[in-house]
This record gives structure tokens, C-alpha cells and sequence, in this order.
């Protein structure tokens, strides 16, 4: 499902673009979740949990400018689509450092929306929608990979850690871990950050050459042979 979300501190131009993008929605029939925020803190605060594809955002905000707000996103949501939509033309330039999508002066114009939008959504991968099944005790489990934070394997069982703090346990198997991972995850998504534990790159919050956290503040060691691969990957994903 497509996630948008709406930062504006002025009511009226917030609700004109609410009512805008609701009509967008309605009549290209798109699955869509929407979300209005008057302040950029509390857009920040609940984007962990709800992850937009969408933001449209005005600059200039009390405390946090539009910018400063979307250099932090653009930190933990790399593939958003950033629109800026605000009355001072002079922020123009230096808006493009986070590479958003468009700008579009107030009042926001239907037509310029909605071009814009189609263009956003165009470019939009919801691969945090993306799933994979594993085979476990008694059967087989799909999971979104948005919701697994990382993987660990202690005495031949590989398991699952998801961010609502359940745990996913594969049987008992033949296999050493770095033949599980070449068979069952062989792409970018994971990351080996120990012998034993395997690391979702969206899921990194933040990295030392010592440990990692996670998006659930959880701190997860990274052995010293294995920094540099972690590094990179997390750049990689980040950049």
C-alpha cells in the first residue's frame, strides 16, 4: 500500500493539500494511506513505524525547517519521493542538496500536483512490501523483510527477529550458516555483521566498528573482519 505523508504548520494550505491529494487518490483509484502532520518533530517521531513513500512538505516550519526535516528522512527512507511545497521561492536551490522530487510554490495548483504526484508514485518501489517465505517448525512462514531486523544462528537453527519482538525458528538443519544464507538470502538485503548473525541493512540505525543499532534500539555486535563489509553495505543502502 502506498504511504503519503503532509507537513505544513499553516492550517490552510495543510488542508488544501490534504484535500488535493485525497482527490488524487479517489480518482486514480490507488490503494493509499495518507497522514497529516502540523509539525515536523512529530512527522519525524511516527515515520519509524510508518515508513512513507510520499512526502510533500513545506519549508519553512518553526524549529525544524522542511529541509533540515527531510535530511533526516532522506537518512533512514533513502528511496522516498520528497515534494516541497512552499511559498518561499528563494529555498530553491538549496532544497535540491536532499534531491526532491519537485517544488511547487504555494498555492499548491491541482494540475501541478497531481503531475508531480504521478511522477513520485512512478518512481516508487514499495519494496518494504516485499515478503519472503522460509521453511519452519511444521511448515512454511511468509514475512514482509520490512519487518525483520535480523537473523541469528546458534545450534544448526537459524531464526528470525522481527520488529514486534517476535522470533521465527527455521528446523534443525544440515547446513552451516554461511550455506543458509547463500541458499535462502543471496541478495543485498542482509548483511553479515558476526559468524553467526546477519543483519536486515534497513533495519541499521546506526554503525561503529564495534556494534550496530537497530530501528528497535537494539545494539547488535559487528566483529572487526567483518566491519568493512558492513560498512559498505550500509553506505550502499543509505547513499
Amino acid at each position: 500500500m502506498l504511504r503519503i505523508a503532509i507537513c505544513d504548520d499553516d492550517q490552510k494550505d495543510r488542508d488544501r493539500v490534504e484535500g488535493l491529494v485525497k482527490k488524487y487518490i479517489e480518482e486514480k483509484n490507488i490503494e493509499a494511506q495518507l497522514k497529516v502532520f502540523d509539525h515536523p518533530d512529530d512527522l519525524i517521531a511516527q515515520c519509524e513505524d510508518f515508513r512513507p513513500h510520499i512526502f510533500i512538505l513545506d519549508i519553512v516550519m518553526p524549529m525544524l525547517s522542511g529541509i533540515e526535516a527531510a535530511r533526516e528522512l532522506r537518512w533512514n527512507l533513502p528511496d522516498a519521493q520528497i515534494i516541497f511545497a512552499t511559498s518561499e521561492s528563494s529555498y530553491a536551490l538549496e532544497s535540491f542538496d536532499v534531491n526532491p522530487i519537485n517544488y511547487i510554490l504555494k498555492p499548491v495548483a491541482e494540475e501541478k500536483l497531481f503531475t508531480t504526484l504521478d511522477m513520485a508514485i512512478s518512481r516508487v518501489g514499495t519494496d518494504d512490501d516485499k515478503t519472503l517465505t522460509v521453511k519452519v517448525k511444521g511448515g512454511l512462514q511468509t514475512m514482509r523483510l520490512d519487518d525483520i531486523l535480523y537473523i541469528d544462528y546458534s545450534n544448526h537453527v537459524v531464526t528470525y527477529h522481527l520488529k514486534n519482538e517476535d522470533a521465527v525458528s527455521t528446523p534443525t538443519l544440515r547446513i552451516g550458516f554461511t550455506e543458509y544464507m547463500d541458499n535462502n538470502h543471496p541478495g543485498k538485503d542482509f548483511v553479515r555483521c558476526h559468524e553467526s548473525i546477519a543483519v536486515n541493512v534497513g533495519a541499521i540505525d546506526k554503525l561503529s566498528k564495534t556494534e550496530l543499532v537497530l530501528r528497535n534500539e537494539e545494539t547488535i555486535p559487528v566483529s572487526k573482519s567483518r566491519y568493512r563489509e558492513v560498512a559498505d553495505a550500509y553506505m550502499d543502502f543509505r547513499l
